[in-house]
């Protein structure tokens, strides 16, 4: 029931109708089992209803009615599965757009792809079982009224019949859903170690000590651990699925060949109650074939509720009052402290309480040895990070987690948001990704300053931008970095932060980075932070800062 009530909340409309052209399927459906029955027993008793003009209308009306039902309700599936896998898709990429993002990190990239596809994919495909689901139910609830009407003692005997098979039926199913539950966490380690794969081929290739060692003690032996987990529930559903159809014809065997025995009950009734089970046989198996793919949907549900993501509601952006700060005086950081956990040490590394204030137009060096905290730093100044102890001050104004609120006059407001605050910033980790277009700037078409940009970053002769969208991406890191550059400049930002960008790039542009570039941002008015460890280049800044083991000095 949790998954129809998921469902229903993304297309509530859609759900209605496509259970109203189920039903009447349904409905339909059903019906043709008495109109058949009665046309079979006219038959044997010779009657002159066999054969007439309303009997023979009334049978092709409820044959085209079930066709064309079935046909509209078919159709309101495949539409229902396209917008709940698209609606799915795109509210999870807008929730992990505003988690917090060392929630993400924690979380890693394998869960999160596994998320996005396989479990979102089991939902999408279980919603369409829901509506074919409640077709069957109504052609068994149909046949069932059909066989009341025959004979309630009779069908007394079929119920407690049916009513032990379907006991022995939940006997069987009872630890599939344990059985799934231990294979989707399995796949999410096998999901990891295929990210380490593309990730990390060049370090295997040239290492067959340690490619052999990763396919023998990871790849494989959790792919193995997989294959045994799935297997036992396809396993499982094979004999569940056996019996399923077995209890039905026993079921058949026990009104057909035991019933007589203990009631007095007529041979037409007999004969009724045998065409509507085996009839209605398919409906039953219908209802037995998905019932493991609900579990499977039950599964995926909770595992995406249990990392947080619940996808009950969309997720929504801080509400705010009033547009983005783009002019600011000083930016301050105030006892400001992080704490994490390194895996590597296996111990908790905490940065700070840091002291700092920046002012508009600045340009600051950052420096310190691995793991002194410069990135963790340089996320927290950005609000990528929320401060655990401490805040953050613009003009004075403190940055908070909360919506912020306008004041009686409307002119100011006594907090900013993060999302609001991180709008300031413009930023080229080490670790960035680049699009394939400028997202968020428009259409950008002919545009001379991007042409003398792409020719003085030396990439001219190496791509193009067409309304937007570049023409490859495929080019070395240290080109990306310089594409990356351009976005950022692109961008506008007040504050830009560069985290070891010239780390990749030859002399010659290290030289035009720091020279030129940087001096030509700080004319402008931007504030920018630049983590480096090319002393040679100091000067041009106003101030260096150097961070070690998590204290700033």
């Amino acid at each position: 029931m949790k998954i129809f009530w998921f469902v229903a909340k993304r297309a509530p409309w859609l759900t209605v109708l496509a259970l109203v052209t189920a039903g009447l399927s349904g409905l339909c459906s059903g019906g043709l089992i008495a109109l058949v029955h009665r046309s079979l027993s006219a038959t044997a008793l010779s009657s002159p209803e066999v054969g007439s003009v309303p009997l023979v209308g009334l049978f092709l009306g409820v044959v085209v009615m079930t066709l064309l039902s079935a046909i509209a309700a078919n159709l309101v599936i495949a539409y229902l599965y396209r917008k709940i896998l698209l609606n799915l898709q795109v509210q999870l990429a807008r929730t992990l757009i505003n988690a917090p993002l060392r929630k993400l990190e924690k979380m890693g990239s394998a869960p999160l792809l596994a998320l996005l596809t396989e479990d979102i994919d089991n939902i999408s495909e279980t919603a369409t079982e829901l509506v074919p689901l409640v077709t069957d139910v109504i052609t068994i609830v149909v046949c069932f009224g059909y066989l009341i009407w025959l004979s309630w003692q009779a069908f007394l005997a079929t119920l407690v019949f049916l009513l032990i098979g379907g006991i022995s039926y939940q006997l069987m199913i009872r630890h599939e859903q344990d059985i799934l539950t231990i294979s989707r966490e399995q796949l999410d380690t096998l999901y990891r170690y295929f990210s380490d794969l593309t990730l990390g081929i060049k370090e295997l290739k040239l290492n067959s000590n340690r490619s052999e060692a990763f396919l023998r003690e990871t790849l494989r032996p959790t792919a193995r651990a997989v294959q045994k987990s799935l297997f036992r529930w396809d396993a499982a559903y094979t004999v569940i699925s056996a019996w399923g159809r077995f209890l039905i014809l026993m079921v058949v065997g026990l009104i057909l060949f035991l019933l007589p025995r203990y009631l007095t009950i007529e041979t037409e009734i007999l004969s009724g109650y045998v065409i509507a089970l085996l009839y209605v046989r398919a409906s039953i198996l219908s209802v037995i074939d998905v019932l493991p793919e609900l579990s499977e949907a039950a599964v995926a549900l909770r595992k995406i509720e249990s990392v947080g993501l619940d996808l009950a509601a969309e997720a929504t952006p801080v509400a705010e009052t009033s547009a983005p700060v783009t002019v600011w005086r000083s930016l301050q950081l105030k006892a400001v402290t992080h704490r994490y956990y390194r895996e590597r040490e296996d111990s908790f590394f905490t940065l700070g309480p840091i002291d700092l204030t920046f002012q508009s137009g600045e340009l600051v060096f950052l420096v310190g040895g691995n793991g002194s905290g410069k990135t963790t730093l340089a996320k927290l100044i950005m609000g990528l990070y929320e401060p655990e102890t401490g805040e953050i001050l613009l003009d004075g104004m403190p940055v908070s987690s909360e919506p912020s609120r306008a004041l009686i006059d409307q002119s100011s407001v006594e907090r900013h948001s993060f999302e609001q605050y991180r709008q300031l910033f413009s930023a080229i980790f080490t670790d960035f990704h680049l699009f394939d277009q400028l997202l968020g700037m428009g259409d950008q078409g002919p545009n001379e300053q991007i042409d003398r940009y792409l020719d003085r970053l030396q990439l001219g002769h190496k791509l193009s931008i067409d309304s937007g969208r570049f023409s490859t991406t495929a080019l070395s890191r240290g080109q990306q970095q310089r594409l990356a550059l351009l976005v950022a400049y692109l961008e506008d930002r007040p504050f830009y932060v560069f985290d070891e960008w010239a780390s990749n790039q030859d002399p010659v542009f290290k030289n035009v980075f720091y020279t030129e570039f940087l001096p030509e941002l700080k004319a402008k008015g931007k504030t920018v932070l630049v983590i480096s460890h090319d002393d040679r280049y100091f000067q041009v800044g106003d101030r260096l800062l150097k961070l070690t083991d998590g204290q700033l000095s």
